[in-house]
């Protein structure tokens, strides 16, 4: 009876979320800009309008995942959902205007909006975790480096998972068996796969959640199409090969947007070069060889953040925790992500795309392929400024857990991905742990 009261209670502070939002700016607009407002069916419609907009930004902004994603990044996604919604919406009424209506009452509207969502988000993150609280759980292993690293990970999920048993694979399956008993979630690191499928089995009898982490091979399953051979269900896995159609629209939309950002943004973009440029009287566009489909290189181009003898040395290295190459002017161009904007005339001349892997390095790319060779899978497709390791990884993401984010957006590809992860990349940009180097000792993201 508790969890159903405390579901309702959830379900209910989400819902006074996402009505208050769009009744604010209803009101706001009623104050701010009466002449706006419709008879009773048409000003339901804005509403409903309105509320369409914010419901499907919030959504790509994950703004609904509590538990899965902290309070400080709900809080953003929600605002920048309803500034999205807002700008929509503004332009709408201006347009029935016939002229650009005075924006500080959008400003106004918006900062009355950001003030309701701190406390309303607060209050139903404190809910979710009181109705879910952490679970006992239990990792199982088999590789102890792996247990380093990402033991680590799920031990800082303490809201959601109190870690009370780490046993390795190789104890007696009773050992193991009790240790699972003991617990609401499970964790599999590794672990022989006929082993793991009898832990699963028992798990999902006995409803204990499980979490697999990753191979390469599993990564291609879970894209894989079910096929029936007469009363048979099989998965079938091939490599991926985008239509021509796809393909050609994708790169419209590459030419297209890329011109438009590069139109809209050039007087920030001129403003950065002159920064750079007369910060120490040295180019300030910085170019340097990448990889990309079918392993061709290419000239990418970005703005200089470093000193311009960050290599002399002649050792390729990417960008360590407290790097001194960095210069002040670099530090806040690469934490805003503004360094990257030359990429666009990457994208517009077609050695680039906007969505795709991250192009390494040659030198870096074979380090990581020596260790990884599946890390080349990458390279089936054309290299972009954004892409699933942007968005879900960081700067240091491992080589490995690169791979495995970048593939899972080569096996499912699509033109309405791409725009989602368009989409993604503003909220990125607005945290800066993305761009978090790698350790000060080391040469690449390799662990």
């Amino acid at each position: 009876m508790k969890r159903k009261i405390g579901g309702f209670l959830l379900f209910l502070s989400k819902a006074i979320l996402f009505i208050s939002v769009p009744v604010m700016f209803y009101i706001g607009l009623g104050y701010f800009y009466p002449d706006s407002l419709y008879y009773f069916w048409g000003n339901i419609m804005v509403i409903l309008l309105y509320s369409a907009i914010l419901y499907f930004m919030s959504s790509i902004y994950n703004g609904y995942n509590f538990g899965s994603s902290s309070l400080q990044e709900i809080i953003l996604s929600w605002i920048l959902s309803l500034i999205i919604a807002n700008g929509i919406q503004y332009f709408v009424i201006s347009l029935r205007a016939e002229a650009l209506l005075p924006i500080l009452g959008l400003v106004i509207i918006s900062a009355a909006q950001i003030i309701l969502i701190i406390p309303v988000a607060s209050i139903v993150n404190m809910l979710y975790y009181r109705q879910n609280p952490a679970q006992k759980a239990t990792i199982v292993y088999s590789n102890i480096e792996k247990l380093h690293v990402y033991g680590t990970i799920i031990s800082k999920q303490w809201k959601k998972f109190r870690v009370d048993n780490v046993v390795s694979q190789d104890e007696t399956d009773s050992l193991i068996l009790d240790s699972v008993k003991k617990s609401e979630a499970v964790f599999f690191l590794d672990v022989d796969e006929k082993k793991q499928d009898r832990l699963i089995e028992y798990c999902y009898l006995h409803n204990i959640q499980t979490y697999i982490f990753p191979t390469f091979p599993k990564i291609l399953l879970n894209t894989a199409k079910t096929i029936w051979l007469a009363d048979t269900p099989v998965f079938s896995v091939k490599s991926p090969h985008p239509d021509t159609g796809t393909l050609l629209i994708k790169r419209c939309m590459d030419i297209a947007i890329s011109l438009i950002l590069i139109v809209a943004l050039s007087w920030l973009m001129l403003g950065v070069w002159a920064a750079v440029y007369f910060y120490d009287k040295h180019p300030a566009i910085y170019r340097q060889v990448r990889v990309s489909r079918g392993r061709r290189l290419f000239t990418l181009y970005k703005f200089r953040s470093m000193r311009p003898d960050a290599e002399d040395d002649g050792v390729p290295r990417l960008t360590a925790k407290g790097d001194d190459r960095i210069t002040p002017i670099g530090r806040f161009i690469r934490i805003t992500r503004i360094d990257e904007l030359p990429q666009l005339f990457n994208v517009l001349s077609g050695s680039m795309s906007l969505v795709g892997p991250r192009p390494e390095r040659p030198e870096i790319a074979r380090q990581y392929e020596e260790m990884y060779p599946n890390f080349a899978f990458r390279t089936n497709v054309k290299a972009g400024i954004t892409g699933f390791a942007q968005i879900y990884g960081r700067y240091n993401t491992a080589p490995e857990d690169k791979l495995f984010l970048d593939i899972m957006y080569i096996e499912t590809h699509s033109i309405l991905e791409d725009v989602k992860l368009m989409l993604q990349t503003l909220k990125v940009v607005f945290q800066p742990s993305s761009t978090e180097g790698i350790e000060s000792d080391s040469t690449t993201a390799l662990k």
